[in-house]
């Protein structure tokens, strides 16, 4: 969920000058300098520059998400995500020769939406619809990204993302609010209730990998486009 993480695609590599003075260039095998500009660039995209094609991250808003799965109907609507501002670079490293990017990040994101949820969540049955408040702490996001370089409408060569995949999982205990379970009845409710407060973690891995994989498309789309607009030579001394 998200996390957020591929923000960090560009952190490592940066300009002193030009589209994107907020970031420092790196070589490729310096690890921690990569690691330390990535940090460093966190608040400044999480809130945004419009004239770099990056839009708001923090917070993070998605209209609507279908996040069904096998037994289990979820549907989220305007879903609000924040404290990607507060994420930890964890690992970044860049393979040259090979065209990829590897990152992990690590996050706290407190997520609000409404809920619409009917079928089986781990072993009980359940439905309910109103509004969500899910608190992910420290949540561990690694992607691997496949990189491509093109030339650009200024003739200059950019880099682009081709394809990417990624990974999670909660190091500490997530917290699930879900109002009007079974239409309010409170014998229902209070078992369900019961159920996520025991088992979060669990429903997080159940039910979060489309949740997560949409907040990380949108990060993503974000990266693709500060990639348009700031040339190769701004983002990496190599």
């Amino acid at each position: 969920m998200l996390s957020r993480f591929l923000f960090l695609v560009f952190f490592v590599y940066s300009a002193s000058g030009g589209a994107a003075p907020f970031i420092t260039k790196c070589k490729s095998d310096d690890t921690k300098c990569m690691k330390v500009s990535a940090q460093n660039a966190i608040p400044v995209v999480a809130a945004g520059i419009p004239e770099l094609g990056v839009k708001q991250l923090d917070p993070l808003r998605i209209k609507y998400l279908d996040a069904s799965s096998k037994g289990l109907k979820l549907v989220l609507n305007d879903v609000v995500g924040t404290g990607l501002k507060g994420c930890v670079v964890k690992k970044i490293q860049r393979d040259v020769e090979k065209s990829k990017l590897f990152v992990k990040l690590q996050c706290t994101v407190d997520f609000v939406a409404d809920y619409e949820m009917t079928g089986q969540l781990l072993i009980l049955p359940i439905e309910g619809k109103g509004k969500a408040h899910v608190v992910l702490r420290k949540i561990t996001i690694a992607a691997e990204v496949d990189m491509a370089d093109s030339i650009g409408k200024d003739g200059e060569k950019h880099w682009n993302i081709k394809s990417w995949t990624h990974s999670y999982d909660v190091k500490e205990k997530s917290t699930i609010e879900l109002e009007n379970l079974f239409n309010g009845n409170e014998l229902l409710g209070r078992a369900a209730r019961e159920l996520i407060a025991t088992s979060s973690n669990e429903i997080v891995r159940e039910v979060g990998p489309p949740i997560v994989k949409a907040v990380v498309a949108e990060i993503i789309e974000n990266v693709k486009n500060l990639f348009h607009n700031v040339p190769a030579d701004e983002l990496a001394q190599d």
